[in-house]
């Protein structure tokens, strides 16, 4: 998650929180950011555009390898003639 993500999260947690404890809200904003990106930096995370990264270099593998694939059985149906 992206910091923007998290300060995001953070400005939701604060509107939710009752009125009373506003001159403390600088200092529960800044420790809901840390616990926040502790916590996320924990579950071994990746972000969308790393997992979409992935995702596209998997896709050009696979069509690598159905290339392959098919010169291969050309391959042996040219050896088995």
């Amino acid at each position: 998650m992206q910091i923007p993500d998290i300060d995001n999260l953070v400005q939701n947690v604060l509107k939710n929180l009752p009125t009373g404890i506003s001159p403390l809200n600088e200092e529960i904003q800044d420790s809901l950011k840390e616990a926040l990106a502790m916590a996320l930096k924990k579950m071994d995370i990746v972000t969308r555009h790393d997992f979409d990264i992935q995702t596209a270099v998997l896709q050009k593998t696979r069509s690598k390898v159905d290339a392959l694939e098919k010169k291969l059985q050309q391959l042996e149906q040219h050896l088995s003639v």
